[in-house]
């Protein structure tokens, strides 16, 4: 049995019966909580039903209380200190000459296990780079993707072409946003790295083609890594240019180890902030509508 409850311990409180998502626990006829057999295949290991337990008595296989399930912090942050954190964030593009320790991104990567997931806690993999000289091989080959690309596009019916095959927001992004910065040179490597932006360190969420959810999980992650990253003093943002260019490259994903039959969803650089912002950017612009 891979879902089991110890009937010695047990309360009957029928909390793990309520807090399930996919509905997989009930009571049996003798009144007890059991696992639904015909259900149990649905289970998406969230831990919900572990985590609510009192007495620690639902087993779940490949989910443990000593390696899964720590105890709850007593104290969590205020809304007015949660906010004073979030001002004090901002995206970084500019960085300080200086490695990031390879213990420092480990704790990034611990901030991301606590992430919630869509359908599976693996379908997203991560893959952490803390190595400045394994980034820079990547980028002339990238710079030389949307060199060509911008070639391309100069063309009124390739432009239409990529319209028509794309689907609306990716190709909106490509003919309204970063043609027009290729078509100013902006990511030409030979002028400058305004790709990777001379990031000591890089992270990429990746998943398999086919992965249920991957591209919400992959940017729950990211937001992660974002927090993290500001907690130890570390700036970071996204760089949407660098995963398109591993994907289109078996010697790319071969120098990051990325699986060949996974795509590399979101790409973030982290680094040492080298200038420090004086003031909060508060954004009103987003519509907000609240029904009552």
């Amino acid at each position: 049995m891979t879902h089991t409850i110890n009937k010695s311990t047990c309360k009957e409180c029928d909390l793990c019966i309520t807090i399930c998502p996919s509905g997989i626990l009930a009571k049996n006829d003798m009144g007890l909580t059991v696992f639904l057999p015909e259900r149990t295949s649905l289970c998406v290991k969230c831990g919900h039903c572990m985590a609510i337990c009192s007495k620690s008595s639902i087993r779940i296989e490949g989910i443990s209380y000593e390696e899964n399930l720590p105890p709850l912090p007593a104290n969590p942050i205020h809304y007015d200190e949660f906010m004073k954190f979030l001002m004090t964030r901002r995206s970084v593009r500019h960085f300080l000459d200086r490695p990031v320790p390879t213990d420092v991104l480990r704790k990034i990567a611990d901030a991301i296990a606590l992430a919630p997931f869509g359908v599976a806690p693996d379908n997203t993999e991560m893959t952490i780079i803390a190595d400045r000289n394994r980034i820079q091989q990547a980028m002339p080959e990238i710079s030389k993707m949307y060199l060509q690309l911008g070639k391309v596009l100069k063309f009124p019916l390739m432009r239409w072409l990529f319209r028509r095959m794309m689907p609306r927001d990716e190709g909106n992004t490509l003919l309204d946003f970063l043609l027009p910065h290729i078509q100013k040179g902006l990511y030409d490597y030979t002028k400058g790295d305004d790709i990777s932006r001379n990031a000591p360190a890089m992270i990429l969420f990746h998943a398999a083609k086919g992965a249920e959810e991957r591209k919400p999980d992959a940017m729950i992650c990211t937001t992660y890594a974002f927090l993290a990253a500001h907690s130890l003093g570390l700036g970071a943002t996204v760089i949407g240019l660098i995963g398109p260019g591993i994907n289109r490259s078996n010697k790319l994903k071969k120098l990051f180890r990325i699986p060949f039959e996974n795509e590399v969803i979101q790409t973030v650089i982290v680094g040492y902030p080298k200038l420090n912002f004086k003031r909060a950017i508060v954004r009103h612009g987003k519509r907000v509508t609240i029904l009552k």
